[in-house]
């Protein structure tokens, strides 16, 4: 797990493109702790922080060129199946001069060209630079696990791990993106097409860059595809689904490194430590308890997971203070107003002072169907018509006016799914188009939200409503939501997370299924659940699922709506053209009047673009903004 960044340009490297990557690299330091180098050659600059993960050998340390100095690769990632690779090159003649997965995706990538994506399994964003045909070859994993910015014209394509990476080697102004402003107040994060700066881009998960002077190439090297279907019975399903996942949890175990999991006490990442306690027997687990927050706290059921399995087990009691750490987190990254953010950190934050690596439960909800929607849909199909679903967008989009809202606050999932179908289910947006006028300044843009255009992006993958559902889950909000919270929680504190439910082939099997196949007995993640009850009493499974998060809702009615309060006041993002002040102020007064849940989205959305101006944009000290909840 690294930080990786350079230029490439046609026209010849030049001194203060060096200075550009040495800044850049510096911005990514804690990315990559443990060795930091930059190679140079006429066109082509590559910058790597790495974070010594397998072979902690110097041989390993990027960038990584063949011997004929024909390719060089900065890579950040792990490579999970690379022995099963290295001994396939190795039947082909292929030697090898260190035990790195570096130089089996490199030399992979000289035999197969772009089809060693279709044999890596692993998380990875990666550069390889051919010095002979000067051209690049990147890549970015299947799911997104790992981040890649960009940025490209017809002499040069610079890139990086980071958005304090990119910035530093962007030669233009920044200018912030009003698209990605409505975006991050309407759903709470920035979408992977769109960016909080104008001109610079992410290459999209499943996909590579080609490019050669004057040639600009991004195709997809892996989908999702819910058309094809096969016929199988519920055990033979749950047999190849615990199959595929021990093997993935084994492939995974591996590092050179000391290698934990984080337990939280819900169904996947029991099972992910469950599996793991019989491969790997002294395994710690690792919890966050909320004792301010009993509702949320399930430190009592990973204590139970953890007692049942015989296994190490440290409870991290989450501190209020924890959400000191959001200012220098956001002078990172992209503002994120994904609360779990804070405690993701803290944690991390433990897990550091024992482990290099830590297995997680992410992705078990968007790939088998979590949340219990597709489940929810197959009980309340659509049985309405145009005249219906036009009234149910109707009030979505009049949510904050007085008559009209009255009528919405008595729509659920269930009258949406009934009468306005899943159209208007993804078009039930926090920002109303009242509140997106009111709120962000001269922005006019009727782009669709995120949801709603993977929702119609689905309708050519899909056989079935309930795949739409499956699909847009995957596409949207893990990718741009889950992943980038994970990676930038652990990566802030030099903890590699890796997600063993994010198997490309569960996916790839998974798809094939109808959600009656995955939930004969429409009970929610039923696979994962019946395979659980191998390792845990059945019992267990029939726990409601809590949150991880912290209560900003709470907050936000007492000092973070006077601290929000306080930003607004100072005008910054009033200044930079972003916010009216007045419609914030006057928002925040209506939530502690009547607070609502969707509300108080928007406005730790508003609290943390806040934080993030002052920290990434104007570049202020972190250290001088307290949110401390008092």
């Amino acid at each position: 797990m690294c930080a990786i960044s350079g230029i490439i340009n046609w026209e010849g490297i030049q001194p203060n493109h060096i200075k550009k990557i040495e800044k850049s690299l510096e911005k990514m330091y804690y990315r990559g702790p443990d060795f930091s180098n930059i190679e140079t050659k006429q066109f082509s600059a590559l910058g790597h922080n790495r974070l010594s993960i397998i072979d902690l050998n110097p041989r390993s340390n990027q960038p990584m060129k063949t011997e004929d100095n024909r390719y060089s690769i900065v890579f950040n990632g792990e490579i999970y199946n690379y022995k099963e690779l290295k001994q396939e090159l190795i039947s082909l003649g292929i030697s090898f001069f260190s035990e790195s997965d570096t130089e089996v995706l490199l030399k992979g990538y000289v035999i197969f060209r772009k089809e060693i994506l279709k044999k890596i399994r692993g998380m990875f964003s990666f550069v390889i630079w051919d010095n002979i045909n000067q051209e690049i070859f990147a890549a970015r994993d299947r799911f997104g696990e790992k981040p890649f910015y960009y940025s490209y014209d017809n002499n040069e394509f610079c890139f990086a791990s980071n958005l304090s990476g990119i910035t530093e080697l962007f030669s233009k102004k920044l200018e912030i993106n009003k698209e990605a402003i409505y975006q991050l107040l309407n759903q709470q994060y920035i979408d992977v097409n769109t960016c909080i700066y104008k001109g610079i881009k992410k290459i999209l998960p499943g996909n590579y860059l080609h490019i050669s002077k004057g040639n600009f190439l991004m195709e997809e090297f892996w989908s999702l595809d819910y058309n094809k279907k096969i016929t199988s019975d519920f055990k033979t399903t749950k047999n190849k689904v615990h199959n595929i996942l021990k093997n993935s949890i084994s492939e995974q175990l591996e590092a050179d490194v000391p290698v934990g999991v984080f337990l939280s006490g819900g169904v996947d990442s029991s099972l992910v430590t469950s599996i793991a306690s019989k491969q790997k027997k002294d395994i710690t687990a690792l919890t966050i308890s909320t004792p301010d927050d009993v509702k949320n706290d399930e430190s009592k059921a990973a204590s139970f997971v953890a007692k049942k399995l015989n296994i190490n087990h440290k409870i991290i009691k989450l501190d209020n203070n924890c959400v000191n750490e959001l200012p220098f987190v956001l002078k990172n990254i992209e503002p994120l107003a994904d609360a779990s953010l804070i405690p993701s950190v803290a944690i991390t934050k433990e897990a550091k002072k024992e482990f290099t690596v830590m297995l997680s439960g992410d992705g078990g909800d968007e790939v088998f169907g979590g949340y219990a929607l597709p489940l929810k849909y197959k009980k309340y199909p659509f049985k309405g018509n145009l005249i219906t679903s036009a009234i149910i967008e109707g009030l979505l989009n009049k949510a904050d006016t007085p008559f009209f809202g009255h009528f919405y606050d008595k729509l659920n999932t269930q009258r949406i799914f009934n009468w306005g179908g899943l159209s208007s289910f993804y078009n039930n947006t926090s920002l109303s188009k009242k509140l997106k006028k009111e709120l962000i300044k001269d922005y006019n843009n009727k782009k669709l939200s995120s949801n709603y255009k993977y929702f119609k992006q689905s309708l050519d993958y899909i056989t079935n409503n309930e795949d739409s559902l499956l699909y847009v889950g995957v596409k949207s909000k893990l990718v741009d939501d889950f992943l980038l919270k994970l990676d930038s929680a652990s990566m802030y504190n030099s903890i590699e997370s890796r997600a063993p439910l994010l198997d490309h082939r569960l996916i790839d099997f998974t798809s094939k299924l109808s959600i009656n196949q995955l939930s004969p007995n429409t009970i929610d993640k039923q696979i994962l659940k019946e395979i659980g009850t191998e390792y845990l009493d059945e019992e267990f499974f029939k726990i409601p699922k809590k949150g991880f998060s912290i209560p900003y809702y709470s907050y936000l009615k007492n000092s973070w709506g006077d601290i929000l309060l306080g930003f607004t006041k100072e005008g910054v993002s009033s200044d930079l053209g972003i916010l009216n002040p007045k419609a914030v102020e006057k928002l925040l007064n209506l939530y502690i009047r009547k607070p609502s849940y969707r509300i108080g989205k928007i406005l730790y959305s508003i609290l943390v673009l806040e934080v993030w101006l002052r920290v990434f944009h104007l570049k202020q000290n972190p250290s001088k903004i307290n949110l401390i909840y008092n």
